[in-house]
């Protein structure tokens, strides 16, 4: 009889692995399970700007557990398991049910079966994710070739994965314009406006207009929108903001005074080594186009009581076009408040009109972007 009542009560601890309290309130409710983790504490959290809170948490009971909310609106929450990595994000509603099948090896791989708004978020992540493995593919084809391929095939696998991009921007457009007055629309401008992988902004600006009152007050939009109109001013078909700086020999220096035909603006640092290393194919361009009609203005980020390292890295590299820097590092205000650049090398390529006609191309593609500025009439 003592078993068989252990046996019983093991069944409804099983059954309710929640918080009491929690559950009779509740208009949400998360049904998960992660098979060979008996014991593992899990946490159901949101953030409060970026402080956490505990909205509900529980032990799992034999590899399963429930999970309780209630809230009058959609909100994006995130599942934490003990001993995963990573948290998972779901988006719950009023009437919310939502089904978890965990990846023990990374929670951003498990399964999710919902319906509604939460749906909605993990079939544009689905989505998402083919995008980006056939850009992983593209990107270990691209490596193969390093070693094997011929520039002409490079060049295609780079064509190709950029192509990618443009690809799944377009999904990404339409994927707003269908959700313009849900969450779901909002964080994908929020994702968007933070894709390195740089979008329309200006599409994006018209895009913010057609949300709701309720998606433009959500603090995460209003914090992308805020990004993207800063991005959208120097996006391509922009006029290219003006500045000022020292030169190696103390002089000041203007982008309008550097202008050509074609003005490439790089940003780089004798610190950073990815710039360094394409310095020699920016050189090789430069000394073939520059009696063309090509200047190029470099801006270091170099660090500040470092301009002897600046110095000899242009001599080192053999870099004989303009070069300026406030050696200000990363608060370089040119870097900082005009282009808003976040990561090095990153380059600006205008037209003999100072209009933003592309950016960060490399190599062959900066060549041939070069080569047509300089052909138009």
């Amino acid at each position: 009889m003592k078993k068989l009542t252990l046996l019983l009560l093991s069944m409804v601890l099983l059954a309710s692995c929640g918080n009491p309290s929690k559950k009779k309130d509740a208009n949400v409710e998360i049904d998960g399970s992660a098979m060979g983790m008996e014991n593992a504490a899990v946490k159901l959290l949101t953030y409060e700007g970026m402080k956490e809170k505990v909205l509900d948490s529980t032990q799992m009971q034999e590899g399963h557990f429930k999970l309780y909310e209630k809230v009058d609106k959609p909100t994006l929450v995130f599942l934490r398991v003990n001993g995963i990595p990573s948290d998972l994000p779901l988006i719950i509603e009023p009437g919310s049910n939502i089904k978890v099948d965990l990846d023990r090896s990374h929670i951003r791989r498990s399964a999710v079966i919902s319906q509604g708004l939460n749906k909605k978020f993990y079939d544009y992540l689905d989505q998402n994710k083919m995008f980006r493995d056939k850009q992983e593919k593209l990107a270990k084809l691209y490596q193969a070739a390093q070693n094997k391929g011929t520039e002409a095939q490079k060049t295609d696998i780079i064509n190709r994965y950029y192509a990618i991009d443009d690809e799944r921007h377009d999904y990404e457009y339409k994927f707003i314009e269908e959700n313009k007055d849900n969450l779901v629309g909002g964080l994908v401008f929020e994702s968007m406006a933070f894709d390195k992988a740089e979008p329309n902004y200006n599409k994006l600006l018209k895009l913010y207009e057609g949300f709701s009152k309720d998606v433009k007050e959500l603090p995460n939009v209003k914090n992308a929108y805020k990004r993207v109109k800063d991005l959208a001013a120097i996006s391509i078909g922009s006029k290219a903001p003006d500045f000022s700086a020292p030169t190696p020999e103390g002089k000041m220096l203007s982008l309008k005074d550097a202008m050509g035909k074609v003005t490439v603006i790089d940003f780089w640092a004798s610190w950073c080594r990815p710039c360094r290393a394409e310095n020699p194919f920016v050189k090789k361009i430069y000394e073939k186009y520059h009696d063309k009609g090509l200047n190029i203005i470099g801006v270091s980020l170099d660090k500040p009581g470092h301009k002897a390292d600046w110095l000899k890295a242009i001599k080192d590299d053999g870099l004989t076009w303009y070069h300026v820097s406030n050696l200000k590092y990363w608060q370089d205000p040119i870097a900082r408040e005009l282009y808003h650049v976040e990561s090095i090398p990153q380059t600006f390529i205008l037209d003999k009109n100072g209009v933003i006609r592309a950016k960060n191309l490399r190599r062959d593609r900066l060549e041939a972007k070069i080569k047509e500025l300089l052909e138009e009439k």
